[in-house]
């Protein structure tokens, strides 16, 4: 018989308490929170910004729930929908590098803090649900096979819808029946095909895992049903996603907040504002970049040697968009070697069709390495200079990973350069202020109120 996955997790959601979350994951909970904020303000250079800004628009309800760094309010579903497609417009969210979960803050954040503007909750519920929306996220993924990319799913929407239930529902405090009843819910409209990497659609898929979980939770709410064993049972969420008798219940349950996932091992922030998946090879090439003082037009070749998964998803022999650059594990490779950094601008389009760009991108060759591990965890990288002298450097453990984390100041520095473009410089250090202290905060309109931003569009790129 299985175990009652969906039952115990549902009541974990309704009846954890704030004392019960440890300082140290309150800390993490965060810096995590203030990165995805940074994050969705950034996501208006994106162009998937404005057309999201103009569906909630067509779509609104009441006029209740700020959608950051707009003067706009709508419904609850509509802005959980917004702000998580924002907070993942440009792929600089966090992401998870040991339970593979996908991306879970831009979820999670969006549908936590949608529902608690509309109810007036506290900071500190907003802290609570943060930890408990990211420990059920992981405790399921850990426990499912790695593989959900191989069957044609992105993990972000398919762990995140059950992530955001989580979230809202503890955020509204709703009981264990209702939240079961919501994870039923969301499980029929959970999904999301990672097919679609390097299109539009896969920051759609993070705000509509967020508006599916919020949604199934006032559905819930209401007095909807669903099945009530819905992640555990025959045909149900694991089988239909990961395939029947793969996923591990007893595994689901093992260690459920002890310790909470935010102590250990912790979710990794983004240094580097493109996919995960390009981060060694990256972090291998600017190493040497700079170890070196190598300079691109004295570069003859390089090689960057990856796994055949790798080989098979990021690389990709023309690159005509900076949206297709954050995935292509080759183009990042040569913005890298040609400015000796990256940053946001390094995946805009103007920058993908530079001809000095073009250039290097034509000498970087990628390479089948069986040897290497299908999750990749390191990266050869070997730069000819045009004497003939030849360098190399493998990555390991990427900056910004859980084991190799950003320090607390280097969280604020990325946050006050994501929003530097839509808010003043005093406005952002109100932010980081209300975010440090949110335990303190009486009402998270306080925050919603930092992040309605008039205007907006003015300062999109």
């Amino acid at each position: 018989m299985s175990s009652p996955v969906t039952a115990t997790l549902a009541k974990f959601v309704a009846e954890t308490a704030y004392t019960s979350i440890s300082a140290n994951a309150i800390k993490n909970a965060k810096l995590h929170i203030l990165d995805t904020l940074g994050a969705a303000l950034a996501g208006y250079e994106h162009p998937v910004a404005r057309i999201a800004l103009d569906y909630c628009g067509y779509m609104s309800g009441p006029q209740e729930v700020t959608i950051w760094g707009s003067e706009l309010k709508t419904s609850i579903p509509m802005a959980a929908f917004t702000n998580g497609l924002l907070s993942h417009a440009i792929d600089y969210d966090d992401w998870d590098a040991v339970a593979h979960v996908g991306h879970p803050s831009c979820t999670v954040v969006a549908a936590a803090l949608s529902t608690g503007e509309a109810a007036g909750a506290s900071g500190m519920d907003f802290l609570r649900s943060y930890v408990i929306a990211i420990e059920v996220g992981t405790q399921i993924s850990a426990a499912c096979p790695s593989g959900i990319h191989s069957r044609g799913f992105h993990s972000t929407p398919v762990y995140g819808s059950l992530g955001s239930v989580a979230a809202a529902a503890s955020m509204l405090k709703i009981s264990a029946d209702k939240v079961r009843a919501a994870f039923g819910i969301a499980a029929s409209g959970a999904g999301g095909l990672s097919r679609q990497q390097g299109s539009m659609v896969k920051p759609f898929h993070a705000g509509n895992a967020s508006r599916n979980g919020v949604e199934a939770v006032l559905l819930a709410d209401r007095g909807f049903t669903a099945d009530e064993a819905i992640i555990e049972s025959s045909r149900g969420y694991c089988d239909s996603f990961f395939g029947e008798g793969t996923c591990d219940y007893e595994k689901m349950l093992q260690g459920l907040g002890d310790p909470y996932y935010l102590d250990s091992p912790g979710l990794s922030f983004k240094l580097h504002p493109c996919g995960a998946p390009q981060f060694l090879a990256a972090d291998a090439t600017l190493h040497l970049v700079r170890e070196h003082n190598i300079r691109s037009e004295n570069v003859a070749s390089v090689e960057l040697r990856v796994n055949p998964v790798r080989y098979e998803r990021h690389y990709r022999p023309v690159v005509q968009s900076g949206l297709q650059g954050k995935f292509t594990i080759n183009y990042v490779c040569a913005v890298a070697l040609l400015d000796g950094r990256l940053e946001r601008a390094s995946f805009y389009d103007d920058k993908a069709k530079d001809p000095s760009v073009q250039e290097i991108f034509k000498k970087v060759k990628v390479i089948v390495d069986e040897s290497i591990p299908e999750k990749g965890e390191f990266c050869p990288v070997t730069i000819e200079l045009m004497d003939g002298k030849r360098v190399q450097y493998t990555a390991t453990i990427q900056k910004g990973h859980a084991k190799n984390p950003l320090t607390e100041e280097e969280v604020l520095a990325k946050f006050r350069d994501n929003v530097k473009q839509a808010i003043s410089r005093e406005r952002g250090n109100e932010i980081i202020a209300c975010v440090r202290s949110l335990e303190t905060v009486s009402n998270v309109r306080e925050l919603t109120r930092l992040l309605a931003i008039e205007n907006a569009d003015q300062n999109s790129l």
